[in-house]
């Protein structure tokens, strides 16, 4: 009885680089997390606000999928799940801030994400067309719930809800990275 390796990004077979990339987020908990956390807390501040930090979010994420072609940092989940917590910390908090920390989170959201989104056993052609895949799949993520913050703005007890999801963001992050840094310390 000889167990497969396991590998933590590995593609899902028979159903294509293209789809397996557009599944990547949603099947990576620190990626999910990020994505919700980040479109609540631009979608809390309204898309004029935030028009910016959109455009850099994307180009950051090109970036970041364009070095993952190379290099993939070792410690990238970590580093994700602790940027999620504070996202998703800010979400609960809902702070009045102006366009900067915005700006800066989009930046180091999207470049970490795109960094942390090459799989495993992927190369060439088919590496290319998961990546393009993952970074459809992380615009879309960032828009839905952004979508939802901005059209609960106007409502207050609405405005709650996305503060309460919010802190179940932060709290999930911090539980799964507490978990991440456990396995790794037994390791």
């Amino acid at each position: 009885m000889v167990s497969e390796t396991a590998l933590a990004h590995s593609p899902i077979e028979g159903i294509g680089n293209f789809y397996n990339g557009l599944l990547h987020p949603v099947f990576v908990p620190a990626h999910l997390l990020l994505l919700l956390a980040l479109g609540l807390f631009l979608g809390q501040r309204g898309l004029s606000a935030v028009k910016s930090a959109i455009g850099l979010f994307a180009l950051a994420a090109i970036a970041g999928l364009t070095a993952a072609w190379f290099y993939t940092p070792p410690n990238a989940e970590i580093m994700l799940l602790g940027l999620s917590a504070i996202v998703g910390l800010a979400v609960a908090i809902a702070p009045n801030v102006t366009r900067l920390p915005c700006t800066v989170l989009a930046l180091l959201a999207g470049g970490l994400l795109g960094l942390d989104s090459a799989q495993e056993g992927l190369s060439g052609q088919d590496k290319l067309i998961a990546l393009i895949g993952s970074g459809v799949a992380m615009c879309l993520l960032l828009f839905y719930p952004m979508a939802l913050a901005g059209f609960v703005r106007s409502k207050p007890w609405q405005k709650i809800g996305v503060r309460i999801v919010g802190s179940w963001i932060a709290a999930s992050s911090l539980l799964v990275l507490a978990l991440s840094l456990s396995t790794q310390a037994q390791t």
